[in-house]
Protein backbone atom coordinates (compact mmCIF):
# COMPACT_ATOMS: atom_id res chain seq x y z
CA UNK A 1 0.00 0.00 0.00
CA UNK A 2 1.43 3.29 -1.25
CA UNK A 3 0.13 6.67 1.18
CA UNK A 4 0.53 10.22 -0.14
CA UNK A 5 0.92 11.47 3.25
CA UNK A 6 -0.60 15.19 1.92
CA UNK A 7 -4.09 13.87 1.16
CA UNK A 8 -5.32 13.22 4.80
CA UNK A 9 -8.45 11.41 4.84
CA UNK A 10 -11.13 11.86 2.91
CA UNK A 11 -14.75 9.73 3.30
CA UNK A 12 -17.91 10.19 0.54
CA UNK A 13 -21.28 8.70 1.18
CA UNK A 14 -20.65 6.68 3.90
CA UNK A 15 -23.49 4.77 5.29
CA UNK A 16 -24.31 2.39 8.41
CA UNK A 17 -26.56 0.10 9.37
CA UNK A 18 -26.60 -2.20 12.25
CA UNK A 19 -27.96 -5.59 12.15
CA UNK A 20 -31.65 -6.34 13.17
CA UNK A 21 -32.04 -2.46 12.87
CA UNK A 22 -36.09 -1.88 12.25
CA UNK A 23 -37.30 -1.68 9.11
CA UNK A 24 -33.45 -1.72 8.03
CA UNK A 25 -33.40 1.89 9.02
CA UNK A 26 -30.11 3.57 8.92
CA UNK A 27 -27.31 5.15 11.60
CA UNK A 28 -25.26 7.20 9.21
CA UNK A 29 -26.61 8.03 5.94
CA UNK A 30 -24.63 9.57 2.63
CA UNK A 31 -21.91 11.18 5.39
CA UNK A 32 -18.73 12.82 3.56
CA UNK A 33 -15.63 14.68 5.03
CA UNK A 34 -12.51 15.79 4.26
CA UNK A 35 -10.13 15.99 6.61
CA UNK A 36 -6.77 17.95 5.52
CA UNK A 37 -3.15 17.52 7.15
CA UNK A 38 -2.45 19.95 9.74
CA UNK A 39 -6.03 20.73 10.26
CA UNK A 40 -8.98 19.52 12.63
CA UNK A 41 -12.40 19.27 11.89
CA UNK A 42 -14.82 19.00 14.14
CA UNK A 43 -17.94 16.66 14.17
CA UNK A 44 -20.97 17.72 16.53
CA UNK A 45 -24.68 17.33 17.57
CA UNK A 46 -27.03 15.89 20.34
CA UNK A 47 -25.99 12.20 21.51
CA UNK A 48 -27.19 9.61 19.51
CA UNK A 49 -26.81 11.56 16.00
CA UNK A 50 -24.18 9.06 14.88
CA UNK A 51 -20.74 11.05 15.71
CA UNK A 52 -18.99 8.22 16.99
CA UNK A 53 -20.03 5.63 14.67
CA UNK A 54 -19.46 8.38 12.25
CA UNK A 55 -15.97 8.40 13.06
CA UNK A 56 -15.05 5.19 13.88
CA UNK A 57 -17.02 3.90 10.09
CA UNK A 58 -14.76 6.80 8.29
CA UNK A 59 -11.24 4.14 9.48
CA UNK A 60 -13.18 0.96 8.76
CA UNK A 61 -14.03 0.09 12.41
CA UNK A 62 -16.44 -2.55 13.56
CA UNK A 63 -18.00 -3.32 16.73
CA UNK A 64 -21.34 -4.97 15.87
CA UNK A 65 -20.90 -6.28 12.72
CA UNK A 66 -22.86 -2.88 11.04
CA UNK A 67 -22.81 -2.98 7.68
CA UNK A 68 -20.71 -0.22 6.12
CA UNK A 69 -20.84 1.17 2.50
CA UNK A 70 -19.14 4.41 0.89
CA UNK A 71 -15.53 5.48 0.39
CA UNK A 72 -13.02 6.50 2.97
CA UNK A 73 -9.67 6.90 1.38
CA UNK A 74 -6.39 7.49 3.33
CA UNK A 75 -4.44 8.87 0.23
CA UNK A 76 -4.85 6.65 -2.53
CA UNK A 77 -6.23 3.78 -0.37
CA UNK A 78 -9.61 3.32 0.03
CA UNK A 79 -9.69 1.64 3.80
CA UNK A 80 -13.10 0.03 3.46
CA UNK A 81 -12.17 -1.79 0.79
CA UNK A 82 -9.36 -3.45 2.82
CA UNK A 83 -9.45 -7.20 4.28
CA UNK A 84 -9.10 -6.87 8.10
CA UNK A 85 -5.77 -7.82 8.03
CA UNK A 86 -4.73 -5.19 6.41
CA UNK A 87 -6.77 -2.72 8.48
CA UNK A 88 -5.05 -3.63 11.74
CA UNK A 89 -1.63 -2.97 10.13
CA UNK A 90 -3.16 -0.01 9.53
CA UNK A 91 -4.57 0.93 12.96
CA UNK A 92 -2.42 2.41 15.60
CA UNK A 93 0.25 3.00 12.78
CA UNK A 94 -0.88 5.46 10.44
CA UNK A 95 -4.28 5.89 11.50
CA UNK A 96 -4.93 6.20 15.80
CA UNK A 97 -7.92 6.75 17.68
CA UNK A 98 -8.33 8.37 21.04
CA UNK A 99 -11.72 7.20 23.13
CA UNK A 100 -13.78 9.29 25.35
CA UNK A 101 -12.85 7.52 28.53
CA UNK A 102 -8.76 6.83 28.92
CA UNK A 103 -9.35 4.41 31.84
CA UNK A 104 -11.51 2.31 30.36
CA UNK A 105 -9.43 2.16 27.16
CA UNK A 106 -6.17 1.86 28.94
CA UNK A 107 -5.48 -2.16 30.50
CA UNK A 108 -5.35 -1.68 34.38
CA UNK A 109 -3.50 -4.43 34.46
CA UNK A 110 -0.27 -3.36 32.77
CA UNK A 111 1.93 -0.27 33.25
CA UNK A 112 1.28 2.05 30.82
CA UNK A 113 4.95 2.39 29.61
CA UNK A 114 4.32 -1.40 28.80
CA UNK A 115 1.13 -0.38 26.63
CA UNK A 116 2.93 2.44 24.74
CA UNK A 117 5.59 -0.03 23.95
CA UNK A 118 3.36 -2.66 22.05
CA UNK A 119 2.62 -0.31 19.49
CA UNK A 120 6.49 1.00 18.90
CA UNK A 121 7.92 -2.35 19.12
CA UNK A 122 4.81 -3.97 16.46
CA UNK A 123 4.94 -1.20 14.28
CA UNK A 124 8.07 0.25 13.71
CA UNK A 125 10.45 -2.40 15.48
CA UNK A 126 11.55 -0.81 18.09
CA UNK A 127 14.05 -2.64 21.04
CA UNK A 128 16.11 -1.49 24.17
CA UNK A 129 17.57 1.71 24.42
CA UNK A 130 15.73 3.08 21.51
CA UNK A 131 12.38 2.13 22.67
CA UNK A 132 13.07 3.66 25.80
CA UNK A 133 14.29 6.88 24.42
CA UNK A 134 10.94 7.21 21.94
CA UNK A 135 9.01 6.68 25.09
CA UNK A 136 9.96 9.29 27.16
CA UNK A 137 10.29 11.86 24.14
CA UNK A 138 6.54 11.16 23.61
CA UNK A 139 6.08 11.47 27.52
CA UNK A 140 7.84 14.71 27.39
CA UNK A 141 5.76 15.98 23.94
CA UNK A 142 2.68 15.32 26.29
CA UNK A 143 3.96 17.04 29.12
CA UNK A 144 3.87 14.16 31.35
CA UNK A 145 6.27 14.59 34.65
CA UNK A 146 9.22 12.78 35.19
CA UNK A 147 8.46 10.48 32.32
CA UNK A 148 10.99 7.75 33.18
CA UNK A 149 8.59 7.20 36.52
CA UNK A 150 5.27 7.39 34.99
CA UNK A 151 6.27 4.84 32.02
CA UNK A 152 6.47 2.49 35.47
CA UNK A 153 3.45 3.79 37.26
CA UNK A 154 -0.42 1.93 36.33
CA UNK A 155 -3.83 3.53 35.11
CA UNK A 156 -4.99 3.91 38.22
CA UNK A 157 -1.98 6.25 39.70
CA UNK A 158 -2.99 9.15 37.07
CA UNK A 159 -5.51 11.39 36.85
CA UNK A 160 -7.80 12.00 34.32
CA UNK A 161 -6.16 14.79 32.28
CA UNK A 162 -3.05 12.79 32.56
CA UNK A 163 -4.44 9.54 31.29
CA UNK A 164 -5.92 11.31 28.41
CA UNK A 165 -2.16 12.89 27.62
CA UNK A 166 -1.11 9.07 28.41
CA UNK A 167 -3.40 7.72 25.61
CA UNK A 168 -2.91 10.78 23.16
CA UNK A 169 1.05 9.75 23.56
CA UNK A 170 0.09 6.31 22.48
CA UNK A 171 -1.73 7.50 19.63
CA UNK A 172 0.96 9.43 18.27
CA UNK A 173 3.68 7.03 18.80
CA UNK A 174 3.81 6.09 15.16
CA UNK A 175 3.07 9.61 13.56
CA UNK A 176 0.22 8.67 12.20
CA UNK A 177 -1.21 10.54 9.32
CA UNK A 178 -5.15 10.52 11.12
CA UNK A 179 -5.81 10.87 14.45
CA UNK A 180 -9.92 9.90 15.38
CA UNK A 181 -10.39 11.94 19.17
CA UNK A 182 -13.30 10.70 20.53
CA UNK A 183 -14.75 12.96 22.77
CA UNK A 184 -11.16 12.82 24.69
CA UNK A 185 -11.53 15.91 26.97
CA UNK A 186 -15.30 15.40 28.48
CA UNK A 187 -14.95 15.23 32.34
CA UNK A 188 -11.80 17.09 32.11
CA UNK A 189 -11.74 20.21 34.18
CA UNK A 190 -11.47 23.93 32.02
CA UNK A 191 -7.68 24.10 32.76
CA UNK A 192 -6.96 20.74 31.85
CA UNK A 193 -8.82 21.13 28.86
CA UNK A 194 -6.94 23.72 27.70
CA UNK A 195 -3.60 22.89 28.50
CA UNK A 196 -4.34 19.44 26.01
CA UNK A 197 -6.32 21.43 23.53
CA UNK A 198 -3.24 23.91 22.90
CA UNK A 199 -1.07 21.24 22.82
CA UNK A 200 -2.77 19.24 20.57
CA UNK A 201 -3.11 22.19 18.33
CA UNK A 202 0.73 22.71 18.35
CA UNK A 203 0.99 18.55 17.66
CA UNK A 204 -1.52 18.74 14.23
CA UNK A 205 0.40 22.29 13.32
CA UNK A 206 4.10 20.70 13.64
CA UNK A 207 3.04 17.15 12.29
CA UNK A 208 0.73 18.10 9.52
CA UNK A 209 -1.72 15.62 10.93
CA UNK A 210 -5.52 15.31 9.48
CA UNK A 211 -7.51 14.90 12.96
CA UNK A 212 -11.13 14.46 13.19
CA UNK A 213 -12.34 15.50 16.47
CA UNK A 214 -15.86 14.39 17.95
CA UNK A 215 -17.24 16.35 20.98
CA UNK A 216 -21.00 17.64 22.06
CA UNK A 217 -18.93 21.33 23.28
CA UNK A 218 -19.12 23.26 20.70
CA UNK A 219 -17.20 26.38 22.54
CA UNK A 220 -14.05 23.82 22.55
CA UNK A 221 -14.81 23.34 18.72
CA UNK A 222 -15.20 26.91 18.13
CA UNK A 223 -12.02 27.78 19.40
CA UNK A 224 -9.47 24.71 18.37
CA UNK A 225 -11.06 23.73 15.24
CA UNK A 226 -10.60 24.74 11.49
CA UNK A 227 -13.83 23.40 10.38
CA UNK A 228 -17.49 22.30 12.10
CA UNK A 229 -19.69 19.72 11.24
CA UNK A 230 -23.02 19.23 12.47
CA UNK A 231 -25.19 16.15 12.49
CA UNK A 232 -28.43 15.31 12.91
CA UNK A 233 -30.01 12.32 12.84
CA UNK A 234 -27.33 10.18 11.17
CA UNK A 235 -26.50 13.23 8.45
CA UNK A 236 -24.58 16.46 7.92
CA UNK A 237 -26.79 19.09 8.30
CA UNK A 238 -24.33 22.25 8.39
CA UNK A 239 -20.60 22.14 7.31
CA UNK A 240 -18.19 24.60 7.14
CA UNK A 241 -15.20 27.09 8.11
CA UNK A 242 -15.31 27.27 11.87
CA UNK A 243 -15.43 31.00 11.91
CA UNK A 244 -17.85 31.44 9.69
CA UNK A 245 -20.41 28.53 11.34
CA UNK A 246 -20.13 30.28 14.56
CA UNK A 247 -20.67 33.67 13.03
CA UNK A 248 -23.13 32.80 10.43
CA UNK A 249 -24.78 29.34 11.29
CA UNK A 250 -27.40 28.47 8.54
CA UNK A 251 -29.50 25.69 9.85
CA UNK A 252 -31.97 26.44 12.37
CA UNK A 253 -30.54 23.75 14.26
CA UNK A 254 -27.37 24.80 14.30
CA UNK A 255 -28.81 28.30 15.55
CA UNK A 256 -30.46 26.93 18.04
CA UNK A 257 -26.89 24.65 19.20
CA UNK A 258 -25.18 27.86 19.39
CA UNK A 259 -27.21 29.54 21.54
CA UNK A 260 -27.36 27.01 23.80
CA UNK A 261 -23.80 26.51 24.50
CA UNK A 262 -23.68 28.28 28.34
CA UNK A 263 -21.34 31.79 28.62
CA UNK A 264 -19.89 33.83 31.14
CA UNK A 265 -21.49 36.58 29.89
CA UNK A 266 -25.33 35.26 29.53
CA UNK A 267 -26.51 34.29 32.93
CA UNK A 268 -29.88 32.73 31.45
CA UNK A 269 -30.67 29.04 31.78
CA UNK A 270 -31.68 28.39 28.91
CA UNK A 271 -33.95 25.05 28.09
CA UNK A 272 -33.18 22.91 25.67
CA UNK A 273 -34.98 21.95 22.39
CA UNK A 274 -38.62 20.50 22.60
CA UNK A 275 -38.99 17.00 21.72
CA UNK A 276 -36.34 14.31 21.21
CA UNK A 277 -34.24 13.17 17.68
CA UNK A 278 -35.49 10.40 15.73
CA UNK A 279 -34.42 7.16 16.64
CA UNK A 280 -32.24 6.85 12.63
CA UNK A 281 -31.88 8.38 9.36
CA UNK A 282 -35.25 10.28 8.03
CA UNK A 283 -34.60 10.16 4.52
CA UNK A 284 -38.22 11.20 2.83
CA UNK A 285 -38.16 14.91 4.91
CA UNK A 286 -36.27 16.97 6.99
CA UNK A 287 -35.89 14.89 9.84
CA UNK A 288 -35.55 17.98 12.06
CA UNK A 289 -39.07 19.29 11.04
CA UNK A 290 -40.77 17.93 14.12
CA UNK A 291 -38.68 19.92 16.69
CA UNK A 292 -37.97 23.31 14.47
CA UNK A 293 -40.06 26.40 14.94
CA UNK A 294 -39.44 27.50 11.34
CA UNK A 295 -40.83 24.25 9.61
CA UNK A 296 -43.16 24.49 7.01
CA UNK A 297 -45.89 21.74 5.10
CA UNK A 298 -43.33 21.28 2.64
CA UNK A 299 -40.20 20.87 5.43
CA UNK A 300 -42.72 17.47 6.49
CA UNK A 301 -43.17 15.86 2.79
CA UNK A 302 -39.70 16.80 0.86
CA UNK A 303 -36.39 15.91 1.70
CA UNK A 304 -33.81 18.78 1.66
CA UNK A 305 -30.60 18.68 -0.27
CA UNK A 306 -27.80 19.77 0.20
CA UNK A 307 -26.91 24.01 -0.75
CA UNK A 308 -23.98 25.78 -0.67
CA UNK A 309 -24.44 28.72 1.20
CA UNK A 310 -20.96 30.59 0.88
CA UNK A 311 -18.01 29.53 -0.60
CA UNK A 312 -17.03 25.93 1.45
CA UNK A 313 -20.09 26.43 3.57
CA UNK A 314 -22.65 23.57 3.33
CA UNK A 315 -26.21 23.29 4.69
CA UNK A 316 -29.05 21.07 4.13
CA UNK A 317 -32.26 23.09 4.51
CA UNK A 318 -35.09 24.18 2.64
CA UNK A 319 -35.15 27.35 4.04
CA UNK A 320 -31.83 28.06 4.68
CA UNK A 321 -31.81 30.93 2.76
CA UNK A 322 -35.02 32.74 3.79
CA UNK A 323 -33.40 32.32 7.30
CA UNK A 324 -30.40 33.39 7.08
CA UNK A 325 -30.55 36.71 9.15
CA UNK A 326 -33.18 34.75 11.61
CA UNK A 327 -31.54 34.24 15.12
CA UNK A 328 -33.21 31.93 17.56
CA UNK A 329 -33.83 32.60 21.31
CA UNK A 330 -34.67 29.60 23.09
CA UNK A 331 -36.92 29.80 26.49
CA UNK A 332 -34.95 30.74 29.21
CA UNK A 333 -35.36 31.32 33.05
CA UNK A 334 -33.43 32.93 35.29
CA UNK A 335 -32.98 32.10 38.94
CA UNK A 336 -36.11 32.50 40.76
CA UNK A 337 -35.98 30.35 43.63
CA UNK A 338 -36.80 32.22 46.81
CA UNK A 339 -33.60 31.86 49.31
CA UNK A 340 -34.11 32.27 52.94
CA UNK A 341 -32.21 33.67 55.81
CA UNK A 342 -32.14 30.40 57.92
CA UNK A 343 -29.27 28.31 57.39
CA UNK A 344 -29.97 24.27 55.91
CA UNK A 345 -26.70 23.30 55.98
CA UNK A 346 -23.61 23.97 58.12
CA UNK A 347 -19.96 22.97 57.67
CA UNK A 348 -17.46 23.79 59.84
CA UNK A 349 -13.59 23.06 59.33
CA UNK A 350 -14.37 20.10 57.11
CA UNK A 351 -11.42 17.50 56.50
CA UNK A 352 -10.66 14.69 54.53
CA UNK A 353 -7.20 12.22 54.34
CA UNK A 354 -7.65 9.22 52.48
CA UNK A 355 -5.37 5.95 54.00
CA UNK A 356 -1.97 6.37 52.83
CA UNK A 357 -2.81 10.19 51.09
CA UNK A 358 0.14 12.50 51.39
CA UNK A 359 -2.07 15.76 51.88
CA UNK A 360 -5.63 16.28 52.78
CA UNK A 361 -8.25 15.78 50.03
CA UNK A 362 -10.73 18.19 52.23
CA UNK A 363 -8.88 20.96 54.49
CA UNK A 364 -10.77 22.90 56.74
CA UNK A 365 -13.73 23.27 54.95
CA UNK A 366 -16.12 25.82 55.84
CA UNK A 367 -19.64 26.97 54.56
CA UNK A 368 -23.64 27.86 55.22
CA UNK A 369 -26.17 26.80 52.66
CA UNK A 370 -29.56 28.73 53.59
CA UNK A 371 -32.99 27.05 52.53
CA UNK A 372 -33.37 27.29 48.82
CA UNK A 373 -30.06 28.60 47.99
CA UNK A 374 -28.11 27.09 44.73
CA UNK A 375 -24.64 26.86 46.00
CA UNK A 376 -21.78 26.49 42.95
CA UNK A 377 -18.51 24.69 43.96
CA UNK A 378 -15.50 24.51 41.46
CA UNK A 379 -12.53 23.74 40.90
CA UNK A 380 -9.64 21.44 39.18
CA UNK A 381 -9.76 17.55 39.26
CA UNK A 382 -8.48 16.58 42.77
CA UNK A 383 -9.70 19.69 44.23
CA UNK A 384 -11.83 17.99 46.72
CA UNK A 385 -15.69 19.18 45.15
CA UNK A 386 -16.87 15.31 44.84
CA UNK A 387 -15.27 14.83 48.39
CA UNK A 388 -17.21 17.44 49.95
CA UNK A 389 -20.28 16.06 48.58
CA UNK A 390 -20.07 12.17 49.37
CA UNK A 391 -19.40 13.44 53.15
CA UNK A 392 -22.80 15.60 52.95
CA UNK A 393 -24.25 12.39 51.69
CA UNK A 394 -22.54 10.15 54.50
CA UNK A 395 -21.19 7.95 51.64
CA UNK A 396 -17.97 8.88 53.39
CA UNK A 397 -16.38 9.13 56.95
CA UNK A 398 -14.69 12.85 57.66
CA UNK A 399 -11.36 12.85 59.14
CA UNK A 400 -12.52 16.22 61.42
CA UNK A 401 -15.34 18.33 61.15
CA UNK A 402 -18.60 19.39 62.11
CA UNK A 403 -22.05 19.54 60.12
CA UNK A 404 -24.90 20.55 60.74
CA UNK A 405 -28.01 20.06 58.59
CA UNK A 406 -31.66 21.95 60.38
CA UNK A 407 -31.79 21.57 64.08
CA UNK A 408 -29.81 18.21 63.50
CA UNK A 409 -25.86 16.71 63.78
CA UNK A 410 -24.95 15.40 60.84
CA UNK A 411 -23.01 12.15 61.83
CA UNK A 412 -20.53 10.96 59.20
CA UNK A 413 -21.66 8.54 57.73
CA UNK A 414 -25.56 7.73 56.51
CA UNK A 415 -26.03 5.05 57.80
CA UNK A 416 -26.02 6.56 61.95
CA UNK A 417 -27.97 9.28 60.36
CA UNK A 418 -32.04 9.18 61.31
CA UNK A 419 -34.07 8.01 58.29
CA UNK A 420 -35.25 11.09 57.92
CA UNK A 421 -31.93 13.02 57.30
CA UNK A 422 -31.41 10.59 54.56
CA UNK A 423 -34.25 10.99 52.83
CA UNK A 424 -34.19 15.20 53.31
CA UNK A 425 -30.55 15.07 51.62
CA UNK A 426 -30.53 12.95 48.35
CA UNK A 427 -27.26 12.77 45.74
CA UNK A 428 -27.74 12.59 42.14
CA UNK A 429 -24.38 11.15 40.48
CA UNK A 430 -22.63 12.09 37.36
CA UNK A 431 -23.32 9.21 35.31
CA UNK A 432 -26.67 7.87 35.11
CA UNK A 433 -25.33 4.07 33.74
CA UNK A 434 -23.44 3.29 37.23
CA UNK A 435 -26.40 4.62 39.37
CA UNK A 436 -29.16 3.15 37.74
CA UNK A 437 -29.77 -0.66 38.71
CA UNK A 438 -29.75 -1.85 34.79
CA UNK A 439 -31.76 -5.12 35.61
CA UNK A 440 -34.40 -3.12 37.23
CA UNK A 441 -37.64 -1.49 35.31
CA UNK A 442 -37.93 1.97 35.37
CA UNK A 443 -40.86 1.32 38.01
CA UNK A 444 -38.86 -0.64 39.99
CA UNK A 445 -35.93 2.44 40.46
CA UNK A 446 -38.22 4.91 41.03
CA UNK A 447 -40.43 2.53 43.88
CA UNK A 448 -37.55 2.25 45.96
CA UNK A 449 -37.49 5.94 47.44
CA UNK A 450 -41.00 5.74 47.78
CA UNK A 451 -41.05 2.29 49.66
CA UNK A 452 -37.61 3.57 52.28
CA UNK A 453 -39.30 6.66 53.38
CA UNK A 454 -43.10 6.66 52.77
CA UNK A 455 -44.02 3.43 54.62
CA UNK A 456 -47.82 4.05 54.93
CA UNK A 457 -48.33 4.24 50.75
CA UNK A 458 -50.43 1.59 48.92
CA UNK A 459 -49.00 -0.06 45.72
CA UNK A 460 -51.65 2.56 43.99
CA UNK A 461 -50.40 5.54 45.47
CA UNK A 462 -46.61 4.48 44.69
CA UNK A 463 -47.66 3.71 40.78
CA UNK A 464 -49.42 7.20 41.17
CA UNK A 465 -46.52 8.72 42.27
CA UNK A 466 -44.02 7.01 39.72
CA UNK A 467 -46.39 8.27 36.99
CA UNK A 468 -46.35 11.93 38.16
CA UNK A 469 -42.92 11.66 38.49
CA UNK A 470 -42.19 10.75 35.61
CA UNK A 471 -44.19 13.86 33.91
CA UNK A 472 -42.54 16.38 36.11
CA UNK A 473 -39.45 15.51 34.08
CA UNK A 474 -41.22 14.85 31.11
CA UNK A 475 -40.63 11.64 30.33
CA UNK A 476 -43.90 9.73 28.75
CA UNK A 477 -45.59 7.43 30.82
CA UNK A 478 -44.53 4.40 28.73
CA UNK A 479 -41.24 4.08 29.47
CA UNK A 480 -42.11 2.84 32.84
CA UNK A 481 -41.68 -0.54 32.50
CA UNK A 482 -38.76 -0.60 30.00
CA UNK A 483 -34.81 -0.90 31.38
CA UNK A 484 -32.58 1.75 31.62
CA UNK A 485 -30.31 0.56 28.52
CA UNK A 486 -34.02 1.36 26.17
CA UNK A 487 -33.58 5.05 26.76
CA UNK A 488 -30.97 7.69 26.12
CA UNK A 489 -27.96 9.24 28.56
CA UNK A 490 -30.39 12.23 28.67
CA UNK A 491 -33.46 10.04 29.31
CA UNK A 492 -31.64 8.33 32.18
CA UNK A 493 -30.32 11.43 33.64
CA UNK A 494 -33.84 12.55 33.97
CA UNK A 495 -34.96 8.88 35.66
CA UNK A 496 -32.33 10.10 37.95
CA UNK A 497 -33.34 13.55 39.16
CA UNK A 498 -37.02 12.25 39.44
CA UNK A 499 -35.90 9.65 41.40
CA UNK A 500 -34.57 12.14 43.77
CA UNK A 501 -37.11 14.45 43.57
CA UNK A 502 -39.87 11.72 44.57
CA UNK A 503 -38.00 11.54 48.16
CA UNK A 504 -39.08 15.21 48.49
CA UNK A 505 -35.75 16.47 49.81
CA UNK A 506 -34.73 19.88 51.11
CA UNK A 507 -31.04 19.58 49.78
CA UNK A 508 -30.10 17.98 46.47
CA UNK A 509 -26.60 17.08 46.00
CA UNK A 510 -25.17 17.27 41.83
CA UNK A 511 -22.27 15.67 41.26
CA UNK A 512 -21.30 16.63 37.24
CA UNK A 513 -24.98 15.81 36.37
CA UNK A 514 -24.13 17.22 32.68
CA UNK A 515 -20.57 16.38 32.34
CA UNK A 516 -21.27 13.85 29.54
CA UNK A 517 -24.51 15.37 28.10
CA UNK A 518 -24.76 17.17 24.77
CA UNK A 519 -26.14 21.00 24.78
CA UNK A 520 -29.16 20.37 24.33
CA UNK A 521 -29.69 17.63 26.56
CA UNK A 522 -27.76 19.85 29.62
CA UNK A 523 -29.95 22.43 29.40
CA UNK A 524 -33.07 20.20 29.54
CA UNK A 525 -31.56 18.77 32.84
CA UNK A 526 -30.60 21.88 34.30
CA UNK A 527 -34.00 23.80 33.35
CA UNK A 528 -35.74 20.35 35.00
CA UNK A 529 -33.52 20.95 38.57
CA UNK A 530 -33.64 24.38 38.78
CA UNK A 531 -37.39 24.29 37.99
CA UNK A 532 -38.20 21.58 40.47
CA UNK A 533 -35.87 23.05 43.18
CA UNK A 534 -37.84 26.10 42.96
CA UNK A 535 -41.07 24.01 43.10
CA UNK A 536 -40.31 22.20 46.33
CA UNK A 537 -38.32 25.02 48.10
CA UNK A 538 -35.09 22.35 47.66
CA UNK A 539 -31.34 24.00 48.10
CA UNK A 540 -28.81 22.61 45.99
CA UNK A 541 -24.84 22.39 45.82
CA UNK A 542 -23.90 21.83 42.40
CA UNK A 543 -20.32 20.14 42.02
CA UNK A 544 -18.94 20.97 38.41
CA UNK A 545 -15.59 21.53 36.41
CA UNK A 546 -17.97 24.21 34.20
CA UNK A 547 -18.00 27.49 35.15
CA UNK A 548 -20.32 28.91 32.92
CA UNK A 549 -22.80 26.35 33.40
CA UNK A 550 -22.44 27.16 37.27
CA UNK A 551 -23.26 30.78 36.24
CA UNK A 552 -26.16 30.25 35.19
CA UNK A 553 -27.78 28.26 38.06
CA UNK A 554 -25.82 29.07 41.59
CA UNK A 555 -26.52 31.97 43.61
CA UNK A 556 -23.51 31.67 45.07
CA UNK A 557 -20.10 29.62 44.11
CA UNK A 558 -17.19 28.67 45.79
CA UNK A 559 -13.44 28.01 44.09
CA UNK A 560 -11.26 25.18 45.49
CA UNK A 561 -7.78 24.10 45.16
CA UNK A 562 -6.33 21.43 46.50
CA UNK A 563 -8.78 20.54 48.82
CA UNK A 564 -9.07 24.17 50.18
CA UNK A 565 -11.33 27.03 49.67
CA UNK A 566 -9.49 29.89 47.68
CA UNK A 567 -12.60 32.33 47.12
CA UNK A 568 -16.36 32.09 47.57
CA UNK A 569 -18.68 35.14 47.12
CA UNK A 570 -22.18 35.47 45.20
CA UNK A 571 -21.93 34.30 41.61
CA UNK A 572 -22.72 38.20 40.13
CA UNK A 573 -19.73 39.34 41.99
CA UNK A 574 -17.23 35.97 42.06
CA UNK A 575 -17.17 35.62 38.44
CA UNK A 576 -17.47 39.84 37.27
CA UNK A 577 -14.70 40.39 39.84
CA UNK A 578 -12.89 37.27 40.62
CA UNK A 579 -10.20 37.94 43.98
CA UNK A 580 -7.91 35.42 43.16
CA UNK A 581 -5.33 34.97 40.70
CA UNK A 582 -6.18 31.11 40.63
CA UNK A 583 -10.00 31.99 40.32
CA UNK A 584 -9.47 34.29 37.14
CA UNK A 585 -6.75 31.80 35.60
CA UNK A 586 -10.12 29.56 36.06
CA UNK A 587 -12.40 31.77 34.17
CA UNK A 588 -9.46 32.34 31.21
CA UNK A 589 -9.22 28.66 30.72
CA UNK A 590 -13.11 28.40 29.72
CA UNK A 591 -13.65 27.97 25.64
CA UNK A 592 -16.03 30.72 24.26
CA UNK A 593 -18.07 31.06 21.37
CA UNK A 594 -16.78 34.41 19.44
CA UNK A 595 -17.93 35.04 16.23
Amino acid sequence: MSFDHEVGLRSNGLNVRYPGAPNGRFTVWDVSLKIEPGTIVGLAGESGCGKSTTAKAAIGFSQSNEEVTGASKLGNVDILDLDPIERRALWGNRVSYVSQSASLALNPALTVGYQLAQPLQKHLGLKGSALRAKQVELFELLQIANPQEALARYPFQFSGGQLQRVALAIALCCDPDVLILDEPTTGLDVTTQARISAMLRRIVDDRRIAVLYVSHDLALLGNLSDRIAIMYAGQIIEEGPTAEIVRSPSHPYTKTLLKLSPRLDDPRLATGIPGIPPPGVITAHCAFSHRCQYAEARCRVTPPVVDQVHNDHFVRCLRADELRNVTPTPLAMTKTGAVGTTPLLIVDQLELTYRGAARKSVDRVSFKLREGERLGIVGESGSGKSSILKIISGLIEPSDGYMGFGNDRLEGLAIKRPKRLCREIQLIFQNPDASLNPRHTIREILSKPLKAFFHGMSTAERNSAILEGLERVRLPRSVVDRLPSDLSGGQRQRIAIARAFLARPRLLLCDEVTSALDVSVQATVLHLISELSTEFGTSVIMVSHDLALVRTMADRTIVMRNGKVVEQADSITLFSDPQTEYTRELLAAIPQLHA
